[in-house]
């Protein structure tokens, strides 16, 4: 069982607390401790909820899971963002979040965003602070104005490796988070003949061989399924690594591929 791995609860997750308490539930029973939510997905609330239900039944201290939410651009604009995040653990029904991240980091308001985030860590409203959505530039440019975050949360996935970014991260000490870490089962990826060669070598199939790519060169996946049986098999890919050799075989299949522009949402970024 997997706990290097994130589940997700963005755009094609259930948005009601029966089904969400279900993948939830499949989640914790098979080794994921980590949750990622925003205010834009709209399940911050049901999410924490599904989340504590599920911890009791298996007998889980909250310290044992993990919570992470974001402030998305339109907080961002209407500021007092540590006024509404207080009002927002209330309604989660938390003490804190083990994360807070900015979700689209808008330029305009960054700095007096990011210096809330501060103030809520330092509160230990939230465990870790971090960024989503950045290039290399932008790390760069925050490193020399004395900003690291603790977590990096980016689109990555095989059609898209952001190898720089990664090793900045990498080098920063800086956890890296995949999100879309399957770019959605693109046809590139499901009917690459390298990773099928790759899977029946494992006995995999290739979600749970890019997952481990994804492990292999030092991404955490964060993944959304409503299928509590692919839960499970993401998380059975402990028992193996990828070779040097197969890692750059995926790793080719490269082609700046994007799900999500972020200049449409971070213009001047």
């Amino acid at each position: 069982m997997s706990k290097d791995l994130i589940f997700g609860s963005g755009a094609s997750a259930h948005k009601d607390f029966e089904g969400t308490l279900e993948v939830c539930c499949a989640a914790l029973n098979h080794g994921i401790r980590w949750f990622d939510t925003a205010p834009s997905y709209h399940t911050e609330e049901i999410v924490s909820r599904a989340v504590a239900v599920s911890a009791k039944k298996l007998g889980l201290q909250r310290e044992e899971y993990f919570i992470q939410t974001k402030i998305d651009p339109i907080q961002m604009y209407n500021g007092q963002i540590v006024e509404y995040f207080k009002d927002k653990l209330n309604r989660m029904k938390l003490e804190y979040v083990d994360a807070l991240l900015i979700h689209w980091p808008v330029w305009k308001y960054f700095s007096s965003a990011w210096d809330s985030l501060q103030e809520l860590k330092d509160k230990k409203l939230t465990h870790r602070i971090g960024i989503c959505n950045l290039r290399i530039s932008h790390l760069g440019q925050l490193c020399e104005s004395g900003i690291i975050p603790d977590i990096v949360q980016i689109e990555r996935h095989p059609l898209n490796t952001f190898e720089q970014e990664a090793r900045f991260c990498n080098e920063k000490g800086i956890v890296l988070q995949d999100y879309s870490p399957l770019c959605k089962m693109h046809p590139r990826i499901k009917n690459n003949p390298q990773i099928q060669k790759i899977a029946s070598k494992y006995n995999r199939n290739i979600g749970q061989i890019v997952l481990r790519w994804h492990l292999d060169t030092g991404g955490i996946p964060v993944f959304t399924s409503t299928k509590p049986e692919r839960i499970r098999e993401y998380t059975e890919i402990d028992d193996f690594s990828l070779t040097p050799s197969e890692i750059e075989s995926v790793s080719a299949l490269n082609c700046n591929h994007k799900l999500y522009l972020e200049s449409l949402v971070c213009p001047g970024f």
